[in-house]
Parts: C-alpha cells; sequence; structure tokens
C-alpha cells in the first residue's frame, strides 16, 4: 500500500466520488443478486472505510481485508468497525489462490504499483474463471505515464509548441518513447493500433483501460459457461492518476443483468470510461451550482481545468448528487 492510499477522503474528492459510483452499482444490483449473502474482500487500508460503507449500505457481514504491511494491518485490526471484519496479514493474490470460495464475492483490487501493471491486470483476468457466476470484480490501476520512466533528454526530441528539433529522424519523441516502453511492459495485452498519442497524461488511463479489456476477453474466450458485463469505469486523479473498472460475472446465457447495468445511468465500460475531474468548490460555489441552470453566467468567472482537460462545469453537473461535502465535527 502506498503513502497515498493513507490519505482521508476529503483530501481526494475525486476517489470519494469514484467510490459512490462503485457503491450505486453495487446497490442497483442488490435485490437481483441478493448481495447481502455475499462474500467481500478487499484492500481496506488503515481505516477500513469501504468495509464499512459496504456494510452499511448492502449488508453484508463475510467480509476479508487483506494487507501486506505488518503495521497498516495491525492498525486495521485496531479499526475495524465491525468484529465480522477478518483481517488477513497477506497479500490479496495469495489470499485469492489459497482460498475456495462457498459463495459469490465481490473482489476489489486496488492496485497503487505501476511497476507490476502487467501482473496486476494478468490476476485480474484470471479471476475471472475461479470465482462463482454472478462475482463482482473491480480493479484500480495507477495510471500515470511518468510510471513508464524518464528518458535522457540526449535521447528524445525536444518538442515545442508542436514543432520537434532537427533530429526528429534519428529521435523519438518523450511519447514515442513511452509507447516503446508501454509495448515492452504490456507483451500481448498491447492494443493494436495504439498510437503515441496514448501515452499523454489525458489519454494514458485510457490506453490502460484497452488493454484491461483484452486481457479479459483473451481470459473469458477459455470458459463455456460464463461471460463478462462491463458496468463501469473511471479515470480520475487525485495528484495521482487512476483508472478503474468493474464488471460481473454472468451465466452465458443470462441477459437479465446486463439489462439492468445498462439502464442505469452512470452505466460505462472501458472502451468510454467516465472522467472524474470535480473542481474544488467554496460553499456558496457548489450551491450556486445546484441551483443555477447556468452557474457559468451566474458566477462570471471560469474554473481551472487540470490535465484531463474536462470543463468543471459539466462533470459537476454530471456528480453533482454524489459531490462529497466535508465538515469538522468535534467528538
Amino acid at each position: 500500500m502506498s503513502a497515498g492510499s493513507s490519505l482521508p477522503y476529503r483530501l481526494r474528492p475525486n476517489k470519494a466520488v469514484d467510490r459512490e459510483l462503485f457503491l450505486s452499482l453495487l446497490m442497483r444490483l442488490a435485490s437481483m443478486l441478493s448481495l447481502e449473502t455475499y462474500h467481500y474482500v478487499g484492500l481496506g487500508g488503515p481505516f477500513l472505510e469501504d468495509f464499512r460503507l459496504v456494510h452499511g449500505r448492502l449488508g453484508i457481514a463475510k467480509m476479508t481485508c487483506v494487507e501486506t504491511e505488518e503495521q497498516v494491518h495491525k492498525r486495521q485490526i485496531f479499526n475495524r468497525p465491525l468484529s465480522s471484519i477478518e483481517c488477513v496479514h497477506q497479500s490479496l493474490e495469495d489470499y485469492l489462490d489459497e482460498t475456495d470460495f462457498d459463495c459469490p464475492v465481490i473482489v476489489w483490487f486496488d492496485f497503487t504499483e505501476p511497476r507490476a501493471i502487467t501482473s496486476q491486470i494478468e490476476r485480474f483476468a484470471r479471476t475471472i474463471g475461479t470465482v462463482q457466476i454472478g462475482s463482482i470484480l473491480r480493479i484500480t490501476l495507477n495510471a500515470n505515464p511518468e510510471s513508464l520512466g524518464k528518458p535522457d533528454h540526449k535521447d528524445i526530441s525536444v518538442e515545442a509548441g508542436g514543432d520537434v528539433s532537427g533530429d526528429r529522424s534519428h529521435k523519438p519523441t518523450t511519447q514515442e518513447w513511452r509507447l516503446a516502453r508501454f509495448k515492452e511492459r504490456l507483451g500481448s495485452f498491447f492494443p493494436s493500433g495504439l498510437t503515441a498519442a496514448g501515452m499523454t497524461q489525458k489519454n494514458y488511463g485510457a490506453s490502460l483501460l484497452l488493454s484491461l479489456k483484452l486481457a479479459v476477453e483473451k481470459e473469458v474466450l477459455n470458459f463455456q459457461d460464463r461471460r463478462i458485463v462491463w458496468a463501469l469505469a473511471t479515470h480520475y486523479a487525485d495528484g495521482q492518476a487512476m483508472v478503474t473498472a468493474s464488471l460481473v460475472v454472468c451465466a452465458n446465457d443470462d441477459k437479465t443483468i446486463e439489462a439492468q447495468i445498462k439502464a442505469w445511468e452512470f452505466h460505462t465500460t472501458t472502451d468510454a470510461p467516465h472522467r472524474v475531474d470535480l473542481p474544488a468548490l467554496s460553499t456558496l460555489e457548489r450551491l450556486t451550482m445546484e441551483s443555477s441552470c447556468n452557474a457559468q453566467a451566474k458566477m462570471g468567472f471560469e474554473l481551472p481545468k487540470s490535465n484531463m482537460g474536462e470543463s468543471p462545469f459539466d462533470v459537476f453537473k454530471k456528480f453533482y448528487r454524489i459531490y462529497p461535502h466535508f465538515s469538522r465535527v468535534e467528538l
């Protein structure tokens, strides 16, 4: 677990919205799949906030929190909000290999380490065939293209204002250099037709999701009794860029779950993830944007854009109902 994963949600509003989207998906499927009988497995961080919310919203009692770092594991035992949460000092991969689930599961692969991206994608895809039909799988991946490495400035062409240096025919641009590293790292999961444009801060997350989709589709071909339905995909950044994807493992002849998911207002797939890029707002700005159909004209100023380039007014309009509100409470 990275240090960033221990940051409180008030410092990560986009991640908070991403989490609410996933909980909304689970709530939509709860009655159809009887999710209260499922086994929830994830990486809860030192405060197990996700576990508290999953139990509170869905009533799931059988839950396992997996953690490799000993001190974080000890904090989890101390902080766990429910005695029914099993805290395991082990890697998620080892836990899944050693456990035979006797019921459908919800597994959240919350990865933050970018260097192991290929094995993370492989593990997620492989799990599709080892869980019971009806299970829900979710993955979070680090989507920072700088994790591919930094080339020596002498080995690349210098780019400025759309122009490149005169040695262009001999040296790659930074994005072209990263594309070569990405292809080396992903191997058979490298999407055909991917160009250097997919290695920018804005597009790298989408490139990762294409690789994830390719790995999952290859894995599903090995099974005749099941198929997958993509339910939710997001791309967000609270300092560190991340992508997520969620799917349901369905029986091959079952169309009801897919229909329920596709009718959900926030349904999206790995081909077109939600860009969760919410602006930091004062209380007055938030109330104005919630109550006005043309908030930008009423406020009379622009809000800053992030590296994702999304309109903050459009993004807020899309997710205003789950925009996080944080306040101090004295105990």
